[in-house]
């Protein structure tokens, strides 16, 4: 099928000057329409995608400023310790702090690593106190955890084992 124009150029001039004006007004709406459908969508489409991505990125940097306030606001509190706990070592306060908190039961082993750090191994414990108890022990004893695994117990799903090393 060869394209001919002469035969559309013929036919074009055939036409009445209303249907010429109306040919060349669809000719022009569809040229614009392609135009906008092809060019200008994706464009305005990029454009949303991009702000809403700057706008969570915004969100995320206002959360992560107000965040870093408040961690240091938080490290510049001293950590309260417990007057009768003040300067003992760090094995003296696991073993009184655990006593307190009815842990002591659950600690089946504990190796001092170096002189601020000690490994324990705790099984059969109930999660909540455990967690009560590490939070007690950096809020009370500034003493944090360095490294923590946690595994659930296969009988009781309520009871956790666990491997913590914790330093002073």
């Amino acid at each position: 099928m060869k394209l001919n124009i002469n035969n559309y150029i013929k036919q074009f001039a055939g036409l009445s000057p209303r249907e010429r004006f109306l040919a060349v007004l669809a000719t022009v709406v569809v040229l614009f329409y392609s135009v906008y459908l092809f060019v200008v969508a994706p464009i305005l489409a990029d454009n949303l995608v991009l702000e809403q991505k700057i706008k969570a990125q915004q969100q995320a940097y206002q959360y992560l400023n107000n965040i870093s306030t408040e961690v240091g606001r938080l490290r510049n509190q001293q950590p309260k310790m417990d007057d009768n706990l003040q300067g003992q070592s760090l094995m003296a306060i696991i073993d009184a702090s655990s006593s307190e908190k009815d842990m002591k039961s659950c600690i089946k082993r504990m190796i001092p690593d170096e002189a601020d750090t000690v490994t324990l191994w705790l099984e059969n414990c109930s999660f909540d106190r455990f967690i009560e108890w590490i939070a007690v022990l950096e809020a009370e004893h500034g003493i944090t955890v360095n490294q923590i695994s946690v595994e659930t117990e296969q009988v009781n799903k309520d009871k956790v084992s666990s491997k913590v090393i914790l330093s002073h």
